[in-house]
């Protein structure tokens, strides 16, 4: 079967674009605040901000049966960052009803050229076991040094050093 066409994702998807990011690729209810967030921040952005990129495939009856995005962050220019501009892919996910059709590939294809296409010279990304072939084939590299902190710093010197205490 021959993908669907993949598109840029405009306001009017952000129901589906949050019914892909939590019931299927999460599986986890969210709670109203952060669904009625992500909702307004989709359809004030998506279309409009050259920032916040998402691409989608349309399942032919109304809803969305795959989508891909992405945020261009700045940071500074370096011989690894020319431009100083990196992407980063934030969600994709094919509803289960439509997996194996190439669609989450041509999604996220999608993203990654736009996402270099406004100077993204780095383009990053968290695998799951289940997209890291996907990822692997499109040309994606582990980074074995990444790290993520998701919690405040603990109390210590390095703490009250950057709030300008004194350690």
């Amino acid at each position: 079967m021959t993908p669907s066409p993949v598109r840029p994702a405009t306001p009017h998807d952000a129901e589906e674009l949050l019914r892909l990011r939590v019931d299927v690729l999460t599986g986890r209810p969210a709670d109203d605040a952060w669904r009625r967030t992500f909702l307004a921040d989709m359809r004030a952005r998506l279309g409009s901000d050259p920032h916040l990129l998402a691409y989608v495939a349309d399942d032919g009856d109304g809803a969305l049966a795959a989508c891909a995005i992405g945020v261009v962050y700045r940071g500074y220019d370096g011989p690894a960052y020319p431009g100083g501009l990196w992407g980063r892919v934030h969600t994709v996910v094919t509803d289960p009803r439509h997996r194996r059709r190439g669609l989450g590939e041509a999604v996220t294809r999608a993203l990654v050229v736009a996402l270099q296409d406004r100077g993204c010279s780095s383009v990053e990304l968290i695998a799951t076991d289940e997209g890291l072939p996907l990822y692997r084939k499109l040309g994606f590299d582990p980074a074995t040094h990444y790290l993520t902190l998701r919690q405040p710093l603990a109390a210590g010197p390095a703490r009250s050093a950057m709030a300008g205490g004194a350690a």
